[in-house]
Protein backbone atom coordinates (compact mmCIF):
# COMPACT_ATOMS: atom_id res chain seq x y z
CA UNK A 1 0.00 0.00 0.00
CA UNK A 2 2.81 2.41 0.99
CA UNK A 3 4.73 1.75 -2.67
CA UNK A 4 1.26 2.48 -4.48
CA UNK A 5 0.64 5.89 -2.56
CA UNK A 6 4.87 6.94 -3.27
CA UNK A 7 3.95 5.81 -7.00
CA UNK A 8 0.54 7.55 -7.29
CA UNK A 9 2.57 10.56 -5.75
CA UNK A 10 5.11 10.67 -8.00
CA UNK A 11 2.34 10.21 -11.26
CA UNK A 12 0.44 13.25 -10.07
CA UNK A 13 3.85 15.60 -9.88
CA UNK A 14 4.41 13.90 -13.94
CA UNK A 15 1.05 14.72 -15.39
CA UNK A 16 2.40 14.05 -18.95
CA UNK A 17 3.61 10.39 -17.84
CA UNK A 18 0.37 10.07 -15.91
CA UNK A 19 -1.32 10.98 -19.37
CA UNK A 20 0.53 8.73 -21.36
CA UNK A 21 0.40 5.49 -18.57
CA UNK A 22 -3.79 5.81 -18.99
CA UNK A 23 -3.56 5.95 -23.14
CA UNK A 24 -1.50 2.70 -22.87
CA UNK A 25 -3.51 1.03 -20.09
CA UNK A 26 -6.90 1.96 -21.77
CA UNK A 27 -5.49 0.97 -25.68
CA UNK A 28 -4.27 -2.57 -24.03
CA UNK A 29 -7.75 -3.18 -22.06
CA UNK A 30 -10.55 -1.96 -25.26
CA UNK A 31 -8.31 -3.41 -27.92
CA UNK A 32 -10.44 -6.29 -29.22
CA UNK A 33 -9.38 -9.33 -28.60
CA UNK A 34 -8.93 -11.01 -31.54
CA UNK A 35 -5.49 -10.12 -31.37
CA UNK A 36 -3.16 -11.76 -28.35
CA UNK A 37 -2.26 -10.36 -25.35
CA UNK A 38 1.04 -9.95 -26.16
CA UNK A 39 0.86 -8.16 -28.94
CA UNK A 40 -2.23 -5.68 -27.01
CA UNK A 41 0.25 -5.09 -24.04
CA UNK A 42 3.01 -3.86 -27.24
CA UNK A 43 0.29 -2.00 -28.50
CA UNK A 44 -0.71 -0.51 -25.55
CA UNK A 45 3.38 0.07 -24.41
CA UNK A 46 4.05 1.57 -27.88
CA UNK A 47 1.05 4.13 -27.13
CA UNK A 48 2.31 5.44 -24.09
CA UNK A 49 5.47 5.15 -24.60
CA UNK A 50 5.19 7.65 -27.45
CA UNK A 51 2.15 9.45 -26.22
CA UNK A 52 4.64 10.54 -23.30
CA UNK A 53 8.29 10.86 -25.65
CA UNK A 54 5.64 12.99 -27.75
CA UNK A 55 4.99 15.73 -24.48
CA UNK A 56 7.92 15.38 -22.80
CA UNK A 57 10.22 16.58 -25.91
CA UNK A 58 7.60 19.49 -26.46
CA UNK A 59 7.62 20.60 -22.41
CA UNK A 60 11.81 20.00 -22.27
CA UNK A 61 12.07 22.00 -26.33
CA UNK A 62 9.59 24.82 -24.16
CA UNK A 63 11.88 25.02 -20.60
CA UNK A 64 13.86 28.12 -20.07
CA UNK A 65 17.11 27.61 -17.23
CA UNK A 66 14.71 28.58 -14.34
CA UNK A 67 11.90 26.37 -15.03
CA UNK A 68 14.25 23.52 -15.35
CA UNK A 69 15.99 23.91 -11.82
CA UNK A 70 12.47 24.43 -10.32
CA UNK A 71 10.78 20.80 -11.73
CA UNK A 72 14.60 19.19 -11.31
CA UNK A 73 14.24 19.71 -7.71
CA UNK A 74 10.67 18.96 -7.15
CA UNK A 75 11.39 15.46 -9.14
CA UNK A 76 14.61 14.94 -7.33
CA UNK A 77 12.52 12.78 -4.50
CA UNK A 78 10.96 10.49 -6.69
CA UNK A 79 13.28 10.00 -9.58
CA UNK A 80 14.41 6.81 -9.15
CA UNK A 81 11.48 5.35 -9.03
CA UNK A 82 10.41 6.51 -12.43
CA UNK A 83 13.73 5.36 -13.61
CA UNK A 84 13.97 2.21 -12.88
CA UNK A 85 10.13 1.75 -14.13
CA UNK A 86 11.76 3.07 -17.19
CA UNK A 87 14.00 0.80 -17.73
CA UNK A 88 12.06 -2.64 -16.74
CA UNK A 89 9.51 -1.38 -19.04
CA UNK A 90 12.10 -0.83 -21.68
CA UNK A 91 13.84 -4.41 -21.11
CA UNK A 92 10.57 -6.23 -20.59
CA UNK A 93 9.34 -4.81 -23.92
CA UNK A 94 12.26 -6.08 -25.73
CA UNK A 95 11.56 -9.30 -24.21
CA UNK A 96 8.46 -8.92 -25.00
CA UNK A 97 9.57 -8.58 -28.96
CA UNK A 98 11.55 -11.55 -28.52
CA UNK A 99 8.94 -14.00 -27.22
CA UNK A 100 6.37 -12.71 -30.40
CA UNK A 101 9.50 -13.36 -32.64
CA UNK A 102 9.39 -16.91 -31.21
CA UNK A 103 5.65 -17.31 -32.08
CA UNK A 104 5.94 -16.04 -35.46
CA UNK A 105 8.72 -18.17 -36.37
CA UNK A 106 7.04 -21.44 -35.09
CA UNK A 107 3.34 -20.23 -37.01
CA UNK A 108 1.80 -18.72 -33.71
CA UNK A 109 -0.96 -16.72 -33.74
CA UNK A 110 0.21 -13.36 -32.96
CA UNK A 111 0.95 -10.48 -35.83
CA UNK A 112 3.19 -11.47 -39.11
CA UNK A 113 4.60 -9.86 -42.06
CA UNK A 114 4.95 -5.82 -42.18
CA UNK A 115 2.51 -5.56 -39.56
CA UNK A 116 4.85 -7.38 -37.16
CA UNK A 117 7.62 -5.46 -38.44
CA UNK A 118 6.35 -2.02 -37.91
CA UNK A 119 5.00 -3.12 -34.45
CA UNK A 120 9.22 -4.07 -33.83
CA UNK A 121 10.60 -1.36 -34.89
CA UNK A 122 8.26 1.15 -32.87
CA UNK A 123 8.42 -0.72 -29.75
CA UNK A 124 12.69 -0.77 -29.91
CA UNK A 125 13.03 2.53 -31.07
CA UNK A 126 10.38 4.06 -28.54
CA UNK A 127 11.97 2.36 -25.82
CA UNK A 128 15.57 3.16 -27.25
CA UNK A 129 14.46 6.59 -26.80
CA UNK A 130 12.93 6.38 -23.29
CA UNK A 131 16.00 5.87 -21.51
CA UNK A 132 18.27 8.38 -22.29
CA UNK A 133 15.63 10.96 -22.12
CA UNK A 134 14.33 9.38 -18.32
CA UNK A 135 18.04 9.75 -17.45
CA UNK A 136 18.64 13.26 -19.10
CA UNK A 137 15.67 14.06 -16.38
CA UNK A 138 17.61 12.39 -13.71
CA UNK A 139 21.12 14.26 -14.30
CA UNK A 140 18.89 17.08 -14.37
CA UNK A 141 17.26 16.83 -11.33
CA UNK A 142 20.88 15.16 -9.57
CA UNK A 143 22.51 18.51 -11.13
CA UNK A 144 20.19 20.95 -9.45
CA UNK A 145 19.91 19.46 -6.10
CA UNK A 146 22.55 22.00 -4.54
CA UNK A 147 22.90 25.47 -4.65
CA UNK A 148 26.48 25.43 -4.91
CA UNK A 149 29.67 23.59 -5.29
CA UNK A 150 30.31 21.08 -8.05
CA UNK A 151 27.16 19.75 -9.78
CA UNK A 152 28.84 16.56 -11.18
CA UNK A 153 28.41 17.23 -14.72
CA UNK A 154 30.63 20.58 -16.04
CA UNK A 155 29.56 21.81 -19.61
CA UNK A 156 31.91 23.62 -21.75
CA UNK A 157 31.05 27.12 -22.54
CA UNK A 158 28.29 29.29 -20.80
CA UNK A 159 26.29 27.52 -18.45
CA UNK A 160 24.79 29.91 -16.82
CA UNK A 161 21.42 29.47 -17.98
CA UNK A 162 21.25 25.52 -18.91
CA UNK A 163 18.11 24.03 -20.24
CA UNK A 164 17.44 20.46 -20.76
CA UNK A 165 18.35 20.58 -23.88
CA UNK A 166 22.15 20.22 -22.31
CA UNK A 167 20.95 17.33 -20.54
CA UNK A 168 19.35 15.56 -23.29
CA UNK A 169 22.63 16.12 -25.99
CA UNK A 170 25.07 14.43 -22.79
CA UNK A 171 22.63 11.26 -22.29
CA UNK A 172 21.63 10.85 -26.07
CA UNK A 173 25.35 10.62 -26.61
CA UNK A 174 26.46 8.35 -23.99
CA UNK A 175 23.99 6.23 -25.18
CA UNK A 176 24.23 6.23 -28.81
CA UNK A 177 28.35 6.35 -28.22
CA UNK A 178 28.99 5.25 -25.10
CA UNK A 179 31.25 8.15 -24.39
CA UNK A 180 30.55 11.36 -22.49
CA UNK A 181 31.66 13.58 -25.52
CA UNK A 182 32.95 16.91 -24.26
CA UNK A 183 31.15 16.97 -20.83
CA UNK A 184 33.16 16.22 -17.57
CA UNK A 185 31.68 14.18 -14.63
CA UNK A 186 32.67 15.60 -11.26
CA UNK A 187 31.16 13.85 -8.37
CA UNK A 188 30.89 10.53 -7.63
CA UNK A 189 26.68 10.40 -7.27
CA UNK A 190 26.73 11.77 -10.95
CA UNK A 191 29.56 8.94 -11.84
CA UNK A 192 27.63 6.19 -10.33
CA UNK A 193 24.51 7.53 -12.46
CA UNK A 194 26.46 7.61 -15.72
CA UNK A 195 28.33 4.24 -14.86
CA UNK A 196 24.62 3.00 -14.76
CA UNK A 197 23.22 4.70 -17.93
CA UNK A 198 26.58 3.02 -19.64
CA UNK A 199 26.09 -0.41 -19.00
CA UNK A 200 22.02 -0.38 -19.40
CA UNK A 201 23.29 1.15 -23.07
CA UNK A 202 25.50 -1.44 -23.80
CA UNK A 203 22.89 -4.32 -23.07
CA UNK A 204 20.11 -2.38 -24.54
CA UNK A 205 21.98 -1.70 -27.62
CA UNK A 206 23.49 -5.24 -28.10
CA UNK A 207 19.96 -6.65 -27.52
CA UNK A 208 18.58 -4.36 -30.36
CA UNK A 209 21.28 -5.72 -32.23
CA UNK A 210 20.50 -9.15 -32.02
CA UNK A 211 16.39 -8.17 -32.29
CA UNK A 212 17.49 -6.91 -35.61
CA UNK A 213 19.59 -9.41 -37.16
CA UNK A 214 16.80 -12.15 -36.35
CA UNK A 215 13.76 -9.90 -37.43
CA UNK A 216 16.09 -10.06 -41.25
CA UNK A 217 16.67 -13.45 -40.94
CA UNK A 218 13.18 -14.23 -40.32
CA UNK A 219 12.02 -11.98 -43.10
CA UNK A 220 14.44 -13.16 -45.47
CA UNK A 221 13.29 -16.83 -44.49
Amino acid sequence: MKLWLQLSHHLRLRPRLSIAVLAGALLATVWPSTLPLLTRLLLGWNVGVWTYLLLILWHIGRADSAHVQRQARALAQGMPVVLVLAVIGALASLAAIALEQAQVRHGGNVVQGWPYLLLAITTVAGSWLLLPVEFALAYASLYHRGDAGAHGLEFPGDTSALDYSDFLYFSITLAATSQTSDVTVSSRAMRKLVLLQALLSFVFNTGVLALTINILASLIG
